[in-house]
């Protein structure tokens, strides 16, 4: 029994320097999203929500609410779970008036999951990870379907990952955040050049008088060239029959010879199969902050 006890103890207090290794870089930090500062509002995490009565077409050509220059307090709550939360100013970062991700959605984080912490060397003055972690997100309108968002990934349990990087030396420190925005399938179509896959695109605005095998190609990067059925170099071309003919020396009614007649449809296209998945991110950079006098940065002592 006395060695079990001493086993749990020795675990509480593994958990305990674990914790003490974050601790230093809890507190108010200050960034913001990349997509929040593009030139289409619609890449925006939070939705541009127009107002009545205002211009819907003006109204949606800006970013109305962007997630930009935000306040961001990496803490945790009284269950001990590493969290984050947001504010649009100082003013509400002091009075724990956390904003919402999305205003439609009321989109807030949960506390982190799998949390995992690396091992760093503290004589080393350069940028090394400390930590990383998954932050389920939270959807407080129950009425919208919000994880079938266009600005979110095809996940059905979307969450925030949090990169904590820190330099032992000098103290600085900073957090990345990701998080899936779109994910499409990776595998295209092709058609076989020289022994090289050329990628090609499949044009169905364009259907010629074989209805039922015509189609037009395009190269996907508009630069290489491919060959028509009538042996002509461009960047689309139209595929359809290539009829051959086989002529052998020998017949199986007796003298003379034997003609095969075909077609091959040209050119072939062929799908790939084994492609990752093409995936794009809403990023974050956020960096620590002082308020007045007070300090947040990781001290170097």
């Amino acid at each position: 029994m006395t060695r079990l006890l001493a086993l749990v103890l020795l675990v509480a207090l593994g958990g305990c320097r674990e914790d003490d290794r974050i601790a230093p870089y809890l507190g108010p930090y200050y960034g913001g999203f990349d997509t929040a500062m593009t030139i289409d509002p619609g890449d925006d995490l939070n939705p541009n929500e127009c107002p009545p009565g205002e211009d819907r077409e003006f109204c949606r050509g800006s970013h109305g609410n962007p997630l930009s220059h935000l306040l961001m307090k990496l803490g945790k709550n009284t269950a001990g779970e590493l969290t984050i939360t947001f504010y649009r100013s100082e003013a509400d970062y002091e009075a724990g008036r956390a904003m919402y991700l999305s205003e439609g959605c009321r989109t807030t984080l949960a506390p982190a999951k799998d949390v995992k912490l690396y091992a760093i060397d503290d004589t080393l003055d350069e940028t090394q990870l400390l930590a990383t972690a998954d932050f389920p997100l939270q959807f407080g309108n129950t009425m919208l379907a919000c994880t079938n968002s266009a600005r979110l990934g095809g996940g059905k349990d979307p969450a925030m990952t949090l990169s904590l990087q820190v330099n032992p030396v000098s103290g600085a420190s900073a957090i990345s955040i990701l998080l899936e925005k779109s994910r499409r399938d990776g595998n295209y179509l092709y058609v076989k050049k020289d022994g090289e896959k050329v990628p090609v695109k499949l044009d169905l605005r364009y259907i010629g008088t074989e209805a039922d095998e015509a189609r037009r190609l395009c190269t996907a990067d508009g630069e290489t060239t491919i060959e028509s059925k009538d042996g002509v170099e461009a960047l689309c071309v139209m595929t359809g029959r290539k009829k051959w003919r086989v002529v052998l020396p020998l017949s199986p009614y007796g003298p003379g010879v034997t003609a095969v007649w075909g077609s091959t449809l040209t050119p072939t296209w062929y799908r790939t199969s084994d492609e990752p998945d093409i995936v794009t991110y809403h990023q974050a950079l956020f960096v620590p902050v002082q308020f007045d006098d007070e300090v947040v940065a990781p001290s170097t002592n």
